[in-house]
């Protein structure tokens, strides 16, 4: 137990556990408080236009928080900050378009005022540009929590405050906006003054090639951020009834992967930076702390959501204890895919690997729940989610294992003929 305590990784999950307890805690006061002002309707709506918004963030981020992580864990230091310069660059690039296509499709589908449609897209999408996977690559904690988490927390305390005294979403909106551009200001200001070599080059790496060098990193976001918003927007258009309580496992899922990013933040940079020769052993050990983690996560949302879920929205979206008992089956699941996905199938060289099953999500996931929303409503959404989960589960652990045997093999070949 206590090499188990003493761990690097635990250590490190400690540390970036900071950020996700306080914006959980934060999350969980915020929803009794925004259903009580607006209804549950209009916290609904909220929930979609997040979803959304999420969706169009992945597409700025455009792969760095999937790959970016282990990709300047293994940079030499001096080429790290222009690492970063060059992705702000694009990635602002692509804000430009996704801002104003963000509102078109939160406008469409929830009938919002303008105002509360483009303050809602500049808070959720905004994050798109975070520094947040600098910091975790470069194990800084620290420094994520209070330039990346820490702004985004006083933006939902400040709109929470204000919402009690005037019930209007958009008052709610205003406070998170603001403070969330001021926290990617923040991460950028942080990130430009530290000592990793300096900012620009001569040559800057053309668009096109960051592009190919992003291209798994990318299709992996923006599939599973596809997938992540779809089911709640299909619930809303296929079984719009069952939408506050959807809404609700949706909400408890995320903070349940909320509560899974810091072993997985810590695990990215641990996994790559001892070099490859570590990398097999390291990746099987993150294999094993994925299935440890997604056990009793899943335990726990099994067992709380139903209780949970009628203290937090005041009665009006309690979640049956079925629904909770599947929903628990998909988390563990989830962190597992997550965890093998991101910190594992990376350094193992498994890209096209990790592309190919999160592409397969969107495009097998997404028309399997709209029929099961269709055909069985709150049921078949969260059903869908479990076999879904399932399925990249166990593929991307499959693949993790021959991965790491080749290149196991591969170290040890050049010792074969000495040792004859």
């Amino acid at each position: 137990m206590k090499r188990l305590v003493g761990h690097e990784v635990v250590r490190r999950s400690v540390l970036f556990a900071i950020s996700i307890v306080a914006s959980t805690i934060v999350g969980f006061f915020s929803i009794p408080v925004l259903v009580s002002s607006i209804g549950a309707s209009g916290w609904g709506h909220l929930a979609v236009m997040q979803s959304v918004c999420q969706l169009f963030a992945v597409v700025v981020a455009f792969g760095w928080g999937a790959i970016g992580p282990s990709m300047v864990s293994a940079a030499p230091v001096q080429t790290r900050k222009r690492m970063y310069v060059e992705s702000l660059y694009f990635r602002g690039a692509l804000a430009l378009v996704a801002l104003p296509l963000a509102y078109l499709v939160c406008g469409l589908l929830t009938g919002e005022t303008p105002a509360a449609v483009a303050l809602a897209v500049v808070s959720y999408v905004v994050p798109g540009l975070s520094a947040a996977w600098y910091f975790v690559g470069t194990n800084r904690p620290v420094a994520m929590f209070l330039c990346d988490a820490m702004p985004v927390i006083l933006g939902q305390v400040a709109g929470l405050v204000a919402i009690l005294f005037v019930p209007d979403v958009t008052v709610y909106l205003a406070c998170t906006a603001l403070f969330g551009v001021g926290g990617a200001a923040a991460s950028a200001i942080f990130v430009l003054t530290r000592p990793e070599g300096p900012a620009g080059s001569r040559t800057r790496m053309p668009w096109l090639e960051i592009a190919r060098v992003q291209a798994a990193g990318v299709s992996t976001t923006i599939s599973a951020s596809i997938w992540s918003a779809a089911p709640i927007v299909l619930v809303q258009a296929l079984a719009p009834a069952a939408l506050p309580v959807y809404a609700m496992v949706d909400r408890l899922m995320k903070y349940g992967i909320l509560a899974l990013a810091p072993v997985l933040q810590a695990v990215q940079g641990w996994v790559p930076e001892q070099g490859p020769e570590h990398v097999p052993h390291r990746a099987r050990v993150a294999v094993r702390i994925g299935w440890g983690i997604g056990a009793l996560g899943g335990l726990g949302l099994a067992g709380l959501s139903t209780p949970l879920s009628a203290v937090l929205t005041l009665g009006e979206a309690t979640v049956p204890w079925g629904v909770a008992a599947i929903a628990g089956a998909a988390f563990l699941f989830e962190a597992v895919a997550q965890l093998t996905g991101l910190a594992v199938l990376v350094p193992l060289g498994g890209g096209r690997q990790l592309a190919v099953s999160s592409v397969a999500t969107a495009v097998v996931g997404v028309p399997l729940i709209a029929l099961l929303v269709w055909w069985a409503g709150l049921v078949g959404a969260v059903v869908g989610m479990l076999l879904v989960a399932l399925g990249v589960a166990l593929y991307r652990v499959a693949h993790a294992r021959r991965l790491a045997a080749a290149l196991s093999a591969d170290a040890q070949a050049p010792d074969a003929p000495a040792q004859a």
